[in-house]
């Protein structure tokens, strides 16, 4: 192959990863922007992008009620 047509696939790669990134990266942003403003971190996820937001940053829903213990003081 021809240098140039090398450096042009390279760098359509490049662009093409860089896109992917950018819009994966936007995509976590928005379902972390809404998750946050229905306040839905303690419940299911309310959609796809925002469950799969969730799968992405390794967050899962969690046990995250109160443990109720016993009063000692009688």
């Amino acid at each position: 192959m021809d240098r140039i047509m090398v450096a042009v696939a390279i760098g359509m790669a490049l662009v093409f990863g860089t896109g992917v990134l950018v819009g994966v990266i936007a995509m976590v942003a928005m379902a972390i922007r809404r998750e946050d403003k229905l306040g839905t971190l303690t419940r299911q996820p309310p959609d796809v992008l925002a469950r799969g937001a969730r799968r992405l940053n390794g967050l899962g829903l969690r046990d995250i009620t109160p443990r109720y213990t016993e009063d000692v003081q009688r």
